[in-house]
């Protein structure tokens, strides 16, 4: 790739990289030759900027040769298949056999027909190795084949195993290849980032390998970085039920039985806190990518919320709520907070049925879980709880400083009331879940902040009875906490120091019950300035000056009344150096109870929001749901994320420098940016439709996806290396820019790749001093020169100090379209566009970049380019004296003649011999790179992520079936469905070695691509008769899978709509919908197969099983009959590893043989009894010959129970339909012969014993 090596121009001349707007006017690095800048007869060059094209970025290969991909930042790509094996066939045959009958004896009757077809199929696996681009990466974040997403458990499913290799220089052979190529010969492929996919299913691929492409990161940054400043951050949202959830969460609709509490459920399983590609809860993720990106992290603060209900402290209570109730089932643990259940907790406010005004208070569960997390990776954990105001009327959403009491009672008893904060904060403090106290997970604890209505209201002067109520509360906290965790409270920063000249919070800031000062450290820096006027030096600067270090506004909301401190820094509330060092006397000239260097001071927040002038007011955010949205004063409301990053840095720096001068150690020793969310990123914000709040990502304070994103400058310094050149030989440091991606996928010189960046970052690049200078547009001019100053020609009039020439409009574009790669489309190419609308140019410029940008970057750099290139249509020669030497190329002059100022941006700049510097020069306009116009609109693809479902599983001891073709073998039967959407069919195992706790061997049944239809029955059905049809009674069904529909009446004759209910099998002519996944079932035949036993007392919550062709039927060994062994049906997709057993036991009810009919007794003389009966078949008992049915067992044999009550007094044995119970017998078990006895009487089989009994009186 680095096929030049930059020149270094000598003293002589100076040139630039970059032209007009980026490569628009394109004067490319080592071009020096004049004839490229500006002659009298001027052509504007507009060439075409084009980038790696999709069908490169896309289209995966298999090609020798190929350039290694080089990453900057993320970027998705294809790759470069390296390996594979041949395509591996599976064939799988299966046989289905489906029989019909009437009815008649035994359950029988009519013909019977049986159809059987074996189906042979193939499935096709493939092993492969895919190189992906230059290591080493940080991550592989996604990967697609074709357009689907998978997830880490389809890339290793059951079938093989998912290997990634980031590409250092460290790593070894991958095992999978090592089984099919001799290690010893096998490359470790350092340097280069590649992954191998063993056995992947082609099926759902037309069984081709598919396209795959993946998502990587590779940050470069400079060093130390913003992000290695970073020690402390708080976590929020603070609201949702399961947030915080570090166990996956879901919920489902469904049917609770009023009697029995049973749930069926009736819709899809959804995961409440599970919204990425992992398998993992979310807020698990979170925490990956954010000690990931902040490595030096070691505190982090962890916002929960409850719910004040009004800003009137009179009226307002504290409370818990929840987002949802009714009849839906969250697994595993469900909402519970104080005491509270979903049910008994008041519901959150809704703008309307599906806009919430927050999401619900963090279960307690999750909290603790979270707090155990963190502490495990060996960070430090501040429990942050905040009350929350929710409200619509009068305000939607306050801030919860608006709080205020009307007068003394009622400042009191908004902390100690039922539901009053107090009861919010030692709920935290007290706190305890399953055996593990919250104080024993966490290492500070805060009771309350930014409660600047509350701690502001006074009855008498002097007297804060709400900093009281705080004093007495920290007493108690600390109490229950215990002296290992800390106590604070968190002062909002107009809050903190002063009220009035009263130090109303001193009592508070002494007690020996709070450890340290916490401030939310909002301060406003910058003057209100736009941000062309902001950068690092000057955030530093204004931490020491100006708004409420110098002066203050006597209205401050207005900006009016502005008064001078007059070097008094008593009240200056920003110099907090001067409050901590010093003692403080009230009006009353009473000294309060704080000394100077008390307690360490933290800032338990701050931050700022990602958009221009953040620095001028950081304590506001836009959030059109909330009364408090607003932009910082000055800003212009766009989106900016490098000042948020600027100001964060910038801060961070300046707050370090302090703590290390001598006596400051302790002042601001910890720093909470406000804000990491415990949503992952990209999925939050992307997924717009799972959270509302995802539109405030992009100008709020969150810093996760803003930070951890390469550097501009870092990337052109490791281009310019790649070129021969040595960090002491050019200057990047003021390329501070984030770059989200950047790509370079085919042989470039770096000339050409470091036109990309110059176009999309506007920047030159100019050798001065012996170095390679990277200077960004839009600086101030650095020198005024009057025409005086400067050294006329030979030419006469003006042309003699100052030659101008101006390009022809036709030369010009019209239009500008910058197609660039857009993250929340999937990194498909977006185009943006800036036109101009009334001239005569037609032209357009197509600027085609391999770069990662957001629309409005896009298309600020559209607007910026356009612009630029008509404004450096007029360009500029003239000369000057020796004593302007030190002007060089990317300086901004301002050159007046005639009275009229020209502001130049100079190009080139040329020594003649006589000392004269000749300057070559375009107009500039530095206002044009703050440009901004809305971008065009455009829809995210992102979908919700497409996860794999559990499989649901019923397992079925079902009488003989007519379809059944073999007589004497145990038959179980299996059905499985989707417990949530995008369900492919399961592959169900068993053990016969005791499962997971016995030898752990698995072995597949059957795969399985159709699911049963299953659910309970939701009414009661009575007993009824099973010789006839059962029209008196009708029973109701809820439906997990699958549907039901009605038939004739001889469908049902000939078998149609069997279904098990319980342990009856019933047959129904009648399915009517009654609602949703709900049958009403009518005209019924009961008992059906010698299951007439079970018909009685079916109550509402009986499983409902439909006998189909879905359900899967397998032999069961006679020695495993009775057993409890364990079974895993294992979603496709899903590993067998991750799916839960379950154990089950067949008994073998097709081996039972049925009850016998008609049974009578007769008595002679003598008092002996004899009893007959007729004896039923479990298969085959169609009566066809009209003389018997066939025994359908090794051989006929009975038992005959003499019962005395429940007591069996004797059993005869038999092997004919007939016995005799002697009156002597009779005698012998009752005392004398019996004028009626209970019997009961079983047929045998060879198998199982006993069948059914039949019960009579004779």
């Amino acid at each position: 790739m680095a096929d030049i090596v930059l020149p270094v121009v000598g003293a002589t001349a100076g040139f630039v990289l970059g032209g007009p707007s980026g490569a628009v006017l394109g004067a490319n690095l080592g071009s020096m030759a004049a004839s490229t800048f500006f002659p009298k007869t001027q052509r504007v060059q507009l060439p075409t900027q084009e980038g790696p094209r999709l069908a490169d970025l896309r289209a995966q290969t298999s090609t020798y040769g190929n350039m290694i991909p080089k990453v900057y930042g993320t970027m998705r790509l294809a790759g470069n298949v390296i390996w594979s094996t041949d395509i591996k066939e599976v064939k799988t045959e299966k046989t289905t056999t489906q029989s019909s009958s009437g009815g008649g004896k035994g359950g029988g009757g009519g013909g019977k027909t049986t159809t059987s077809q074996t189906t042979i199929s193939y499935e096709y696996f493939v092993t492969l190795a895919i190189a992906i681009c230059e290591g080493p990466l940080d991550e592989v974040i996604r990967v697609w084949a074709d357009s689907k997403v998978l997830t880490e458990d389809v890339l290793s499913a059951a079938q093989g195993k998912y290997n990634v290799h980031i590409g250092d220089e460290a790593q070894g052979v991958d095992d999978i290849m090592a089984k099919y190529i001799d290690a010893t010969k096998l490359p470790a492929h350092r340097g280069m980032a590649y992954v191998v996919i063993e056995d992947f299913l082609l099926a759902e691929y037309g069984n081709r390998i598919p396209n795959f492409t993946f998502e990587v990161r590779r940050a470069i940054r400079f060093t130390p970085a913003v992000e290695d400043l970073v020690k402390d951050v708080v976590m929020i949202p603070g609201a949702g039920e399961f947030v915080y959830g570090t166990d996956i969460q879901s919920k489902q609709d469904g049917y609770v039985d009023d009697f029995t509490g049973q749930f069926t459920p009736t819709g899809d399983k959804q995961f409440i806190n599970m919204h990425n590609y992992e398998g993992k809860a979310d807020v698990t993720v979170a925490i990956d990518q954010m000690v990931d990106i902040l490595p030096n992290l070691e505190w982090v603060a962890i916002v929960v919320s409850w719910f004040a209900t009004s800003t009137d402290a009179g009226d307002c209570t504290i409370i818990p709520k929840v987002e949802f109730q009714g009849t839906t089932r969250v697994l595993p643990q469900d909402w519970s907070v104080a005491g509270l259940s979903r049910a008994t907790a008041q519901k959150v406010l809704f703008f309307d049925p599906e806009t919430p005004t927050y999401g619900g208070t963090p279960s307690d569960h999750t909290v603790v879980q979270l707090c155990q997390e963190l502490q495990n990776r060996g960070l430090k954990v501040m429990l942050y709880p905040m009350p929350f105001v929710d409200t619509i009327t009068p305000e939607p959403k306050p801030w919860r400083g608006r709080i205020a009491p009307a007068n003394l009672t009622d400042a009191n008893e908004w902390f100690t009331k039922t539901n009053g904060y107090n009861a919010f904060i030692t709920h935290y403090a007290n706190l305890s879940v399953g055996g593990t106290a919250l104080k024993d997970v966490i290492d500070a604890i805060v009771i309350g902040s930014e409660l600047i209505g509350m701690t502001g209201y006074t009855n008498t002067a002097g007297n804060y009875p709400a900093v009281n109520q705080l004093v007495s509360l920290a007493a108690t906290v600390k109490t229950a906490v215990g002296a290992g965790v800390k106590v604070t409270y968190a002062a909002d920063w107009s809050e903190y120091h002063s009220l009035g000249g009263w130090f109303n919070l001193d009592p508070l800031w002494a007690s020996p019950n709070i450890d340290f000062v916490g401030i939310d450290s909002y301060f406003p820096l910058t003057p209100d300035l736009p941000q062309s006027q902001i950068d690092e030096d000057k955030i530093k600067e204004y931490w020491e000056k100006g708004e409420g270090w110098d002066y203050y506004y006597t209205d401050s909301v207005a900006r009016t009344g502005q008064t001078s401190y007059g070097g008094d820094e008593t009240f200056a509330w920003k110099n907090l150096e001067y409050w901590w060092k010093n003692t403080h006397t009230n009006p009353d000239s009473n000294t309060t109870a704080w000394t100077a260097k008390m307690k360490p001071v933290w800032f338990t927040e701050f931050g700022f929001p990602s958009v221009d002038g953040c620095p001028n007011q950081p304590n506001v955010f836009y959030d059109p749901t909330s009364s408090e949205s607003f932009f910082p004063r000055g800003s212009k409301g766009r989106v900016d994320f490098q000042a948020q990053r600027q100001a964060l840095n910038a801060t961070l720096e300046y707050l370090e420098d302090r703590s290390q001068e001598a006596g400051n150690s302790e002042l601001v020793p910890r720093r909470f940016i406000w804000t990491w969310d415990g949503r992952p990123f990209s999925f939050w914000p992307d997924l717009e439709g799972v959270w509302s709040d995802s539109i405030l990502w992009a100008t709020g304070h969150w810093i996760n996806g803003k930070l951890g994103n390469s550097t501009l400058g870092a990337v052109v310094g490791e281009l310019l290396q790649a070129a021969g050149l040595t960090a002491s030989d050019y200057d990047v440091s003021r390329l501070t820019d984030t770059l989200e991606g950047f790509i370079l996928d085919r042989p470039i010189n770096v000339r050409n790749a470091l036109d990309y960046l110059t176009s999309a970052f506007f920047f030159d690049i100019v050798e001065s001093d012996g170095l390679l200078k990277c200077v960004p547009r839009g600086s101030e001019s650095v020198v005024s020169i009057t025409e005086g100053n400067l050294i006329p020609t030979a030419k006469k009039g003006v042309q003699d100090i100052l030659e101008i020439n101006y390009a022809q409009e036709l030369e010009l574009p019209q239009r500008v379209n910058v197609t660039y790669l857009d993250r929340p489309f999937n990194y498909d190419p977006v185009t943006q566009t800036s036109q101009r609308q009334v001239v005569r140019a037609v032209d357009q410029v197509s600027m085609n970049l391999p770069i990662v940008m957001g629309a409005t970057q896009a298309k600020q750099v559209a607007d910026i380019t356009l612009y630029g290139t008509w404004k450096e249509r007029t360009s500029f020669t003239l000369m000057l004296p020796p004593e302007y030497v030190r002007i060089e190329p990317t300086d901004v002059l301002t050159i007046t003649v005639s009275g009229v100022a020209h502001e130049m941006r100079v190009l080139k700049t040329d020594m003649e011999a006589n000392g004269v510097m000749k300057v070559s020069a375009v107009a500039e306009d530095i206002s044009s790179y703050d440009f901004y116009s809305p971008p065009g609109e455009t829809s995210k693809t992102i979908q919700p992520p497409v996860l794999v479902p559990d499989t649901l599983v019923r397992f079925i001891d079902a009488p003989p079936l007519p379809t059944d073709t073999v007589q004497n073998q145990g038959l179980l039967r299996v059905g499985v469905a989707a417990d949530g959407a995008n369900w492919n069919g399961a592959a169900v195992y068993r053990s016969d070695d005791g499962g997971e706790d016995g030898g752990n061997t698995f072995n597949v049944l059957a795969g399985l691509d159709g699911a049963a239809t299953f659910g309970v029955i939701s009414t009661n059905l009575a007993d009824g008769v099973f010789e006839s049809w059962d029209d008196a009674n009708e029973v109701e069904v809820v439906l997990t899978s699958g549907s039901l529909a009605s038939v004739n009446e001889l469908a049902v004759l000939n078998g149609a709509n069997a279904a098990l209910i319980g342990d009856e099998l019933v047959q129904f002519q009648n399915a009517q919908l009654v609602g949703e996944s709900t049958y009403k079932l009518t005209r019924l035949l009961r008992g059906r197969q010698g299951t007439e036993w079970a018909m009685d007392g079916h109550e509402s919550g009986d499983h409902f099983v439909l006998i189909s062709p879905a359900l899967y039927t397998t032999a069961i060994a006679n020695n495993l009959i009775g057993r409890e062994l364990y079974y895993k049906a294992a979603s496709v997709g899903n590993t067998l590893a991750t799916t839960e057993e379950e154990a089950f036991t067949y008994t073998g009810r097709n081996l039972r043989p049925y009850a016998p009919v008609h049974i009578t007794g007769n008595r002679d003389g003598s008092d002996n009894l004899t009893l007959n009966w007729i004896r039923r078949s479990r298969v085959d008992a169609e009566w066809r010959d009209g003389v018997d049915i066939p025994l359908g067992e090794e051989s006929e044999r009975y038992e005959v129970d003499i019962l005395d009550g429940l007591d069996v007094v004797r059993t005869l044995e038999v092997t004919s339909p007939t016995a005799s119970y002697s009156a002597a017998d009779q005698t012998t078990d009752f005392g004398a012969a019996q004028s009626s006895v209970d019997i009961k009487i079983y047929q045998l089989s060879a198998v199982v014993g006993r069948g059914y009994a039949a019960s009579a009186t004779i």
